[in-house]
This record gives C-alpha cells, sequence and structure tokens, in this order.
C-alpha cells in the first residue's frame, strides 16, 4: 500500500543525489505486490547487476500498467542513473564532469 509512496521518494532522492536514501526507498517499495512493486524490482535489479539500458526499458514496458507511465519513469531513472554515474554498490554524488 505504501509502495508507490515509498517509489516517489526513490525518485525524489534519485534526482537530487541521494542515492543511498534513494536505495534505501527503492527496497522498500519492492516490498509490495502492485504496479510499483514490481517496476522497483526491476529498477533494483538493474542497479546491482548493471544492466544496459534497453534491457532495462524492455523489463519495465513488460510490467502491467500505464505506458505512458512506465517511460516516464524508465527516462527519470536513466537520466539520475547517468548524471551521479551510479555504480552499485559505489558510486559518486558529484554529478557527471563536476570535478
Amino acid at each position: 500500500m505504501l509502495e508507490r509512496a515509498y517509489f516517489q521518494m526513490f525518485e525524489t532522492e534519485m534526482i537530487g543525489g541521494e542515492v543511498k536514501r534513494a536505495l534505501h526507498f527503492l527496497e522498500r517499495a519492492a516490498e509490495g505486490k502492485g504496479f510499483y512493486s514490481r517496476v522497483s524490482a526491476v529498477l533494483l535489479e538493474a542497479l546491482k547487476n548493471k544492466a544496459e539500458p534497453e534491457e532495462i526499458k524492455k523489463k519495465i514496458m513488460d510490467v502491467e500498467g500505464d505506458e505512458g507511465e512506465k517511460l516516464a519513469i524508465y527516462i527519470r531513472f536513466l537520466y539520475s542513473v547517468n548524471r551521479y554515474d551510479v555504480s552499485y554498490p559505489r558510486f559518486d554524488s558529484k554529478r557527471c564532469n563536476d570535478r
């Protein structure tokens, strides 16, 4: 039931660059049984296993739900991962090329 709130907190933290906090919320969101928990499980697996963007998009689009929302989730995820050089379990909390 709280999976949507946890997922929204994940996106907020991820876009803000707080990757550790984002992972905490993503793990919590993945514990549910609805749409956001299934998407969270895909994203969590992608972060831990260094999946290719095309593979992540395919898995997200395979989840039953609104196509536009799934595409938006994928784009925000890809943006955050690229912006902050996320490489689970290590990451650079600075934006790309900010050194």
